[in-house]
C-alpha cells in the first residue's frame, strides 16, 4: 500500500493509534456554507421522479439506477411510516432519454400490511438490476426485522432505544422479475430458497427450482459474488461498502462505520477475493452511503455526503446533515484531489417529520452511472422524495464518453 501516506490518530475507545490512510486532498468541508465551500455544479439539471404524499408513502430510499437497451431504469424502497418498516415495498420508473420519466409505479408490492418502522416484520428493499442475455431483471432483497441491537452487537431489544438503534435482520432471500421492453413486468420468482413466510406474503413467488425460472435464478446468482466485508483495524462496525477497480488494476473497497468516526475505511485487494484489514482514511463521511463510478481511463468518481469537518467524535453531532451531495474526482482511485457540490439544500417536508420516522438531511444514498458525456445520479431527497441529477463530465474537468 505504498501509494498511501500514513498518519496517526488515536481511535476513540481503543488503546492503540491505527494509521490513517491519506486519500483526501479536497479540503475540509465548511459547516453552514452552501456547497460546504466546494465549487457548486450550477449547470447540473435536477428532475423529480417521486413526490411523496401521505397516501403513497413519505419514506423513500435505497435508489438504484441502471441503463440498458437505450433506456434508463430507476427503483427505490418506499414505506408510509418510516425506514425499513414492515411491508416496505419497491417502486420504479423509466426513461428513454434520462430527462422525461414515466410516472412511478409499483415494482414489488408490499409483502404485508405496512406497520410503523419500530415494529418487527417482513421488509423488501430495492436490490438493483441484472441482465441475463438481453433480458433485464429487477431484484429485491427480503429481510425480517426481528429487533434492535447496539453498535457492538452485544445487546438486543425488541424495540429501539437510544442505544439499541441498529436493526437486527434475518435474511429471507431475494426476488427477481423480468422487465419487458414495453414496461410490463414478469412473474416474481425466488433467487434462493423460498422464504419461510411465503404463505404469509401478499404476492406469490415461484421457487428457484421451478423449471421455468431455475436457469434464470442460477444465472442471476452467478452475477452476485458473495463478498464478506473485511474487518477493520479497530473495533468499529463497518458497513455500506462501495467497490471499484483502481487505475493500476487493484480492487478497492470503501466502507463507512456505525461508530461515528466520520471517516471512510479502505481495504485494497490484488484479486478482489482476499481482502486485507481495512484502515481508516481521511475521506470525510457524514456518515452516509457513498457510491462510485470507475471510468475506463482509471478515473474514479466518488459520490456521497463527504460532509464531516471533524473526525473521531462519536458524541454530538452523530450526523453532519447530508448536505450537499458531493462528487469527488480521483485520477488513480487512491487520491481524491477535487470535489464538487452536485445538489445543495435540505429537504422541505411535505409530510410532517413526526409522522414518518428515520428521515433527514438533503440529497443522499446515491446511485450513479455515466452515459455519453454526462454523469447521472439518482438519490432520495431527505429520504422523502426521489430525484435524479445530470451534469456534463466537462463540468468535472473530464472529457470523453463511456
Amino acid at each position: 500500500l505504498g501509494v498511501f501516506m500514513s498518519l496517526s490518530i488515536t481511535s476513540v475507545g481503543d488503546e492503540f493509534e491505527p494509521p490513517i490512510r491519506h486519500m483526501w486532498e479536497c479540503g475540509t468541508p465548511q459547516a453552514g456554507v452552501r456547497g460546504a465551500g466546494f465549487p457548486i455544479l450550477e449547470k447540473a439539471e435536477h428532475r423529480q421522479l417521486y413526490l411523496a404524499t401521505q397516501e403513497t408513502g413519505g419514506y423513500s430510499h435505497h435508489s438504484r439506477l441502471f441503463h440498458h437497451g437505450g433506456r434508463f431504469y430507476a427503483m427505490w424502497s418506499n414505506h408510509r411510516h418510516g425506514e425499513d418498516g414492515p411491508g416496505q415495498r419497491v417502486l420504479w420508473s423509466w426513461s428513454d432519454d434520462g430527462e422525461t420519466w414515466r410516472k412511478w409505479t409499483e415494482l414489488y408490492p408490499s409483502p404485508m400490511p405496512m406497520e410503523p418502522s419500530d415494529e418487527p416484520g417482513f421488509v423488501l428493499t430495492a436490490g438493483g438490476w441484472k441482465v441475463v442475455g438481453d433480458r433485464l431483471f429487477a431484484l429485491a432483497s427480503a429481510n425480517s426485522v426481528v429487533g434492535f441491537e447496539n453498535s457492538e452487537r452485544t445487546s438486543f431489544r425488541e424495540r429501539p432505544d437510544r442505544v439499541h438503534k441498529f436493526r437486527r435482520r434475518e435474511r429471507r432471500g431475494r426476488f427477481a422479475r423480468q422487465v419487458l421492453p414495453d414496461g410490463t413486468l414478469g412473474k416474481i420468482f425466488c433467487l434462493g430458497k423460498t422464504p419461510p413466510e411465503q404463505d404469509q406474503l401478499t404476492f406469490q413467488a415461484a421457487p428457484s427450482d421451478d423449471p421455468q425460472f431455475a436457469p434464470l435464478a442460477k444465472a442471476i446468482r452467478e452475477q452476485f459474488p458473495r463478498r464478506r466485508l473485511p474487518k477493520g483495524i479497530d473495533t468499529n462496525r463497518l458497513c455500506e461498502a462501495t467497490y471499484y477497480q483502481a487505475r493500476d488494476g487493484r480492487q478497492v473497497v470503501l466502507m463507512r462505520d456505525d461508530c461515528y468516526s466520520h471517516r471512510l475505511y479502505v481495504s485494497i485487494s490484488d484479486d478482489g477475493r482476499a481482502w486485507p484489514t481495512a484502515y481508516p482514511t481521511d475521506i470525510p463521511d457524514s456518515p452516509s452511503l457513498t457510491t462510485n463510478v470507475a471510468l475506463p481511463d482509471g478515473t474514479v468518481l466518488l459520490i456521497g455526503n463527504q460532509m464531516a469537518p471533524a473526525f473521531d467524535n462519536p458524541g454530538k453531532p452523530d450526523h453532519y446533515g447530508r448536505d450537499p451531495l458531493l462528487v469527488s474526482v480521483s485520477a488513480d482511485g487512491y487520491t481524491f484531489s477535487r470535489a464538487y457540490a452536485l445538489r445543495c439544500g435540505q429537504q422541505e417536508w411535505h409530510i410532517p417529520r413526526k409522522l414518518v420516522r428515520g428521515r433527514g438531511g438533503g440529497a443522499q444514498y446515491p446511485s450513479a452511472l455515466v452515459h455519453g458525456k454526462h454523469l447521472y445520479v439518482l438519490y432520495s431527497m431527505g429520504k422523502e422524495d426521489v430525484w435524479i441529477s445530470r451534469v456534463p463530465l466537462s463540468d468535472l474537468g473530464l472529457s470523453g464518453a463511456r
